[in-house]
């Protein structure tokens, strides 16, 4: 069958390239796609041709042409003869590219989906591979509830974590941005305070909400190396500091022993990915890819985990170029980006 599938053939142009595909194999099934969702940081760092892995010899897949987006919600449409459990019709949450329909093969990390539940929309479930990057900062700070959190840039994976927060129940849950239009969607999720760096100093505006102690959770999500020691000084003596922002490269300036070792802060780095890995590596064991992304696809049906003021477009799949030229460029417009492919 001829199907659709958004395509990086170089740095800086997408492609929508119709190609032909197959029939399932007996341990794959066919999904067509309603709707999926731009992960602003990984994709845009393969559209600009900066993603460390273009460049690993190691990394065979991450080569261009470059299928991009893992974040996807639609229907099955055909069942492998070996597999069970699931028919045509099932409504299901995947880690899939941006395409009109996907083939999954189970037993492959990107071979997973989950059944969505009754009454969540295609555009929310979307949402929900992205969103584990978010959880997975949060699930990494261990016991949350009553704790103090910030959580540091405001795009759609630190919107995650700050939505995490709260749903995990964080108190205050306090959201860092330079850009309005993101701090407003992070007070219309139900963040307690907000912070424009811009406009002060980042830890005496913290320190005028929390006190001279500092935050007990600081998230990092900016993405950038020199974040990071910014993150470890708001954080409280004896606090952690979670890195979810995929920072590539390296952060200066930082003095180990007077930010770090002396006042006993754990820095630790959570990727969403980390709940593939084996018990004794993910948390403890007590989450795994399953449990996470079934969470997460209740939280959305329920509204505990808030999508207020989180998609700020909805697109076509011919407008996927001019979206990420918008997440590179017009940053105090665009936030959440979903693409509808029927």
């Amino acid at each position: 069958m001829k199907v659709r599938q958004a395509t990086l053939v170089e740095p800086f142009k997408v492609e929508i390239r119709e190609v032909e595909l197959p029939d399932p194999k007996p341990n794959q099934i066919l999904v067509e796609c309603e709707a999926s969702a731009i992960s602003a940081g990984t994709e845009l760092a393969v559209y600009t041709g900066t993603h460390q892995w273009l460049q690993d010899p190691k990394m065979v897949d991450w080569k261009f042409p470059f299928r991009s987006g893992y974040s996807a919600a639609g229907r099955v449409v055909a069942v492998g003869s070996e597999i069970s459990g699931w028919k045509a019709g099932d409504r299901v949450s995947y880690p899939g590219n941006h395409a009109s329909h996907e083939l999954l093969t189970l037993g492959h990390e990107r071979g997973r989906l989950w059944k969505m539940p009754e009454g969540l929309s295609y555009d929310k479930a979307a949402l929900a591979c992205i969103s584990r990057y978010g959880l997975g900062g949060v699930l990494r700070a261990g016991l949350t509830l009553g704790r103090s959190v910030a959580v540091l840039g405001q795009g759609i994976i630190g919107q995650f974590a700050l939505r995490c927060a709260l749903a995990a129940g964080c108190y205050p849950v306090i959201g860092i941005d330079s850009i309005s239009m993101r701090r407003e969607a992070s007070l219309a999720a139900g963040a307690n305070f907000v912070i424009d760096p811009s406009v002060g100093d980042t830890k005496d505006q913290l320190s005028a909400i929390l006190g001279t102690r500092g935050a007990e959770i600081v998230i990092d999500a900016t993405g950038v190396p020199d974040a990071v020691p910014v993150a470890m000084s708001l954080a409280c003596d004896a606090g952690q500091v979670i890195v979810v922002g995929s920072p590539r490269g390296k952060a200066k300036d930082v003095n180990f022993y007077d930010d770090l070792h002396r006042r006993y802060i754990e820095v630790c780095g959570a990727h969403g990915n980390m709940l593939f890995e084996p018990a004794h590596i993910r948390l403890n064991g007590t989450w795994d890819i399953n449990k996470a992304q079934n969470w997460l696809l209740g939280a959305l049906a329920s509204g505990r985990l808030s999508t207020e003021k989180l998609v700020t477009h909805t697109i076509r799949p011919e407008g996927i170029q001019e979206a990420y030229e918008g997440l590179l460029k017009k940053k105090e417009q665009y936030l959440g980006v979903v693409v509808l492919w029927k």
